[in-house]
């Protein structure tokens, strides 16, 4: 059950219409929204500049995202609850979801090279990382759907069970199609010994048939798939050859730092993907 989600803004242009769909989302869930913006702090000295008030001007653009926010819910009669903080926006977002018991955050995620993935998703990675609940990445002009839901099914993995559990009550809500996808993933040099691919499928297609017995209970349709690959390839590909409106994936929380930058499935995908990501997390306790 989602009773509160958290839309974190800032003045970049994917973002601007982020409150729009977290409204949206909340009118069908029956949730209440939250949104927040986050000035990034200084440690500077911008009085060398010549600036007037400089606090002041570092928190305007971000000031006016949630006025924005505010009155495009006051115009179609809805509530809003705005939070303006300073200070490291994946800190103060996730400061914010535990405080306001958020049961989702909604993250704006734009296309990036390798390069500016480094550079410039620390704060989607460190939101991901430090949440206490899912998070929905929604890429610039996606709009949130759930026609048709990809899961990437990994038997095995705990991190991967809070994602089938997820797409499985978005289907069940939403009488959505969910798409199971297994990914063979073998390393190059293994592809040529012989029998290696039949036994990975043949694993594969046994893990999807317990994961579609599961969907069957709650009579959603189910499209299963193996592929070989890259994973992220295979997830992006596929999405964009079916027409996928949600990708659900599970991230594993004690990812170092190294796997967070360069070697995580989420992230990659994030990076590249047109349509929304639920991140789930496998929550404590």
């Amino acid at each position: 059950m989602i009773r509160t989600i958290l839309a974190a803004m800032d003045n970049a242009r994917q973002n601007r219409s982020l409150y729009k769909e977290a409204l949206a989302l909340a009118s069908s869930m029956r949730a209440r929204v939250v949104v927040i913006s986050v000035t990034p702090e200084y440690e500077g000295n911008m009085n060398r500049l010549f600036l007037d008030n400089p606090d002041q001007q570092l928190k305007a653009p971000f000031q006016s995202i949630l006025d924005e926010a505010k009155q495009y819910a006051s115009s179609l009669g809805l509530s809003m609850q705005t939070i303006p903080r300073v200070g490291k926006p994946p800190v103060e977002i996730v400061l914010a979801a535990r405080q306001e018991q958020a049961d989702l955050i909604l993250l704006g995620c734009s296309k990036r090279i390798q390069v500016e993935r480094l550079l410039l998703g620390s704060t989607t990675l460190g939101v991901i990382a430090g949440s206490p609940c899912d998070t929905l990445l929604v890429p610039e002009d996606a709009e949130i759907k759930f026609d048709r839901i990809l899961v990437h099914v990994n038997g095995g993995v705990p991190e991967t069970e809070p994602a089938y559990r997820q797409a499985i009550k978005l289907a069940a809500s939403y009488g959505s199609e969910i798409h199971a996808l297994y990914v063979t993933d073998i390393p190059t040099d293994r592809t040529f010994r012989y029998g290696v691919l039949g036994e990975a499928e043949k694993e594969g297609w046994n893990i999807l048939k317990q994961f579609v017995a599961r969907c069957e209970q709650f009579d959603i349709p189910v499209v299963a798939a193996v592929r070989g690959n890259s994973t992220e390839q295979c997830i992006l590909s596929y999405a964009a050859d079916h027409d996928i409106n949600l990708i659900v994936l599970g991230y594993q929380a004690d990812s170092s730092g190294v796997d967070l930058f360069c070697g995580n499935t989420v992230e990659h995908v994030a990076s590249q993907t047109v349509c929304p990501i639920l991140v789930t997390r496998k929550r404590q306790g």
